[in-house]
Formats: C-alpha cells, sequence, structure tokens
C-alpha cells in the first residue's frame, strides 16, 4: 500500500514538473525567439539566412508548429532573395527544436506565395558541398501554394506542388500542376506526375502527365512522359540522357494535327536556358503532319532555337503532288530545318529539302503556310514564303522541261 501511494504521489510530482517546464517554455520561448531559433536551425542546415517580418505564431502542444510571414531566403553575404514566400510554417518534433542536429528531421513544410529566382538558387547550389547529407528530412512532406519561378526570357507561375515525403536516402514522389509562360501571349499549363529513386545526384527521375500550350490563335493538348538521370553540379541541372515522348494534337482555325513526337538526347539547364544538344528526334503524323528522322541541336531561354538534319521517308498523301519523275522516286526526301526566333514560332524558319537531284530552298512563317493550305481552294495558288527550286527534268501535260529553276518571291517578305 505504501509503494502504491509513494507511485501515485512521485507520478504525480512528475506530471507537476511536465507542467512547470511546458509553461516556462511558454513563457521563455516567445513566438520571434522560437522563430529565430528554428529557422535558424533550418538555415544552419542548408547553409542559407532565413529572415521573417511582423508577427510569428507557434504551437507547442503536440508536434511544435512555427508560422512565420514575409520570409525571406538568402545566401549568405547576398542582399537579395534567393527565394521570399508570403507564409511559411514549419512543423517539427522537440528533439529537432533541442538538438538542432544535421541532417534536421522536420515533419513539414508549408509555403505560400513563394517566389524562387532561379539564377541565384543556381549560384547557391554551386556552393553546396558534395553529396546530400545536409539536406533536412520531412516525414509529412512539402506543400507549396501559387508558388512561382522566375527566370531570364521565361517564367513559372501558379505552382501548385506536394511532396508526400521526402528523405535524402528513399524514393521521393510529388505532384505538380502550374504554368509555364513564355513570350506572351504563349503559356504551357501543366499537371505533372513525378518520381525519383532518390534526390541524389545520379537518381533516375519519371515525369509524366497532361500539358497543354496555349496561344491567342492555337492550342496544343498533349500527354508527356520523360525520363533519365539527375544531375546537379556546379549549378548546373543535367538529364543526361533524357528521353521524351508526346502525344499531342494542334488545334487551329482548320482541322485537328494529331501527331507524335520522341526526343533522345542531353537536357542541361544553365542561366536560365535549357538545351539538348546533340538531339535526336522522331516525328510521326497524320495528315499533313510529316513522318521524319532527324539529329540536331534545340534551346529554350529567351529564344527558341531549333536546328534539325534529318530525312522524311514519303511525302504525304496531304501536301500537293510532286511533278514526276519526283513524285515516283521512291528516294527519302534529305532536309535540313532552321529556326531561331520567338517562342510561339511567329518568326520566319529556313527550310532546305532534296531528293534525287532535285533542290529546294524555302524561307516561311509556319502558321502563314498551314493557314494558306487551309484555304488553299479559295485563297492564293501561291503560298506565302519565300523559295528557290531547281531540277535536272520535270514532266508537265503535254511535254519535259529540263533544267528547271523556279523561284517565288512574294512582295512583302516573311
Amino acid at each position: 500500500m505504501r509503494l502504491r501511494r509513494g507511485l501515485a504521489l512521485a507520478a504525480g510530482i512528475a506530471g507537476i514538473a511536465l507542467l512547470l517546464v511546458v509553461l516556462a517554455a511558454a513563457v521563455v520561448m516567445q513566438p520571434q525567439r522560437l522563430a529565430r531559433l528554428v529557422l535558424g536551425g533550418v538555415g544552419d542546415g542548408l547553409g542559407l539566412d532565413i529572415s521573417f517580418e511582423g508577427e510569428a505564431r507557434y504551437r507547442l502542444r503536440g508536434t511544435p508548429m512555427l508560422e512565420v510571414h514575409a520570409v525571406a531566403v538568402r545566401q549568405p553575404g547576398e542582399a537579395a532573395p534567393l527565394l521570399r514566400a508570403s507564409r511559411v510554417l514549419v512543423a517539427l518534433p522537440w528533439s529537432t527544436v533541442r538538438t538542432r542536429a544535421a541532417p534536421l528531421a522536420l515533419e513539414r513544410i508549408e509555403l505560400d506565395a513563394p517566389v524562387l529566382d532561379l539564377r541565384r538558387l543556381q549560384v547557391w547550389l554551386a556552393s553546396r558541398p558534395p553529396g546530400d547529407g545536409g539536406l533536412p528530412t520531412l516525414s509529412d512532406g512539402v506543400t507549396v501554394r501559387d508558388g512561382r519561378v522566375l527566370a531570364e526570357g521565361w517564367e513559372l507561375q501558379d505552382i501548385h506542388l506536394r511532396v508526400p515525403e521526402f528523405s535524402a536516402d528513399a524514393p521521393l514522389a510529388a505532384h505538380a500542376r502550374g504554368s509555364f509562360l513564355l513570350a506572351s501571349p504563349t503559356r504551357i499549363h501543366f499537371d505533372l506526375h513525378a518520381a525519383a529513386t532518390r534526390p541524389a545526384n545520379g537518381a533516375g527521375i519519371g515525369v509524366r502527365g497532361p500539358v497543354r500550350v496555349e496561344h491567342a490563335d492555337w492550342t496544343l493538348p498533349a500527354f508527356i512522359t520523360a525520363s533519365g538521370p539527375l544531375q546537379i553540379a556546379d549549378g548546373r541541372v543535367h538529364v543526361t540522357p533524357l528521353r521524351f515522348g508526346a502525344d499531342a494534337e494542334f488545334r487551329g482555325e482548320g482541322a485537328p494535327l494529331v501527331f507524335a513526337l520522341g526526343a533522345h538526347g542531353p537536357l542541361r539547364l544553365r542561366d536560365g536556358t535549357w538545351t539538348l544538344v546533340p538531339l535526336t528526334v522522331a516525328l510521326r503524323g497524320q495528315g499533313v503532319v510529316p513522318m521524319f528522322n532527324a539529329t540536331g541541336r534545340a534551346a529554350l531561354g529567351p529564344a527558341l532555337l531549333l536546328d534539325l538534319e534529318g530525312a522524311m521517308a514519303d511525302w504525304p498523301d496531304a501536301w500537293p503532288a510532286l511533278p514526276a519523275p519526283l513524285g515516283a522516286s521512291t528516294s527519302p526526301f534529305a532536309f535540313a530545318l532552321r529556326y531561331a526566333g520567338a517562342m510561339d514560332l511567329t518568326d520566319p524558319a529556313s527550310l532546305h529539302a532534296s531528293r534525287d537531284e532535285a533542290r529546294a530552298e524555302v524561307d516561311a512563317r509556319v502558321f502563314e503556310v498551314l493557314d494558306w493550305m487551309d484555304a488553299a481552294a479559295a485563297g492564293s495558288p501561291l503560298p506565302p514564303l519565300r523559295a528557290r527550286a531547281s531540277a535536272p527534268r520535270i514532266e508537265v501535260p503535254g511535254g519535259t522541261l529540263h533544267g528547271v529553276e523556279l523561284g517565288i518571291d512574294p512582295g512583302e517578305a516573311p
């Protein structure tokens, strides 16, 4: 009996002591001090300075939670932030509050309206030591609402991201949706699921889901897949090699254009510009969309660059018929396609093509030619392009022409 009473008394004293400790922590750890303690620990683990403005809120019951507003994340010594957010919530166990050991063990992070400066992020990544030992763990992951990523020539907007769980040694899954803003008025809306073997250099990553390219005069819905090993080094992002596929449908004024596109090559991101060099690409189309294989290079940044050389096995039936003997030949069409200009393909492209001994050089705007093809029956018999063509022999009704040279030079150059 005395033993039971002694145990009960000891338990009561322990409970009172614990209550006093919690009350003391609530008094001593004012919101501002607790916020700086927690964010200081996160910043120390990542080699960053994290500051905030305004009132901080916290909850000590259960898993401690800290909420701060007007947050700015800077690389030490830098005046401009690489990340800012209107609100950040951090939930973390008491063990992390007490020890601040690295790597940090957190429960979850929520960010509202974050804005990420891609160039400054790459500078910070280049300064990081090799290895991933400093990455925090998040048992309940990361949630991002209404985020933005700023880069030279393009921007990600309306980003909503959910990562259910994050650990340096575990597979990673994520769901992201938002808009990719290129040259106005072109936007790419995406709703993608991503997976990685682990968040580390050399890990295999995969992305799949619907995207929709929207322009003032046309739309292009597609379902894409992409995969490859991810590398981050010296502030640069590499997927070497990238395997990309898309099933798409171009919707303009005329009939929809259905096609499938495949691409393979090393994808690199540097200074806000994505490059695929060297690039292998295959296009499989229907109707006026041709089928070809090509190699070359591509870049997406402040402008779009395409430089391809390849071959087209057959002349599409939907294209204007070729005169004999070109139309009867079984030789492939060799071509070189080059474009450097606006993201929405409104600048002129150049095409050099050959079959057997026939040659053609064309400069044109893609969408002007498509519009002409849609209205060919009622419009001008000549396409809106500048062209030079030659062939040793062309058969026409009633005769044969030798040493043919043809030129189209509209009054207003494309």
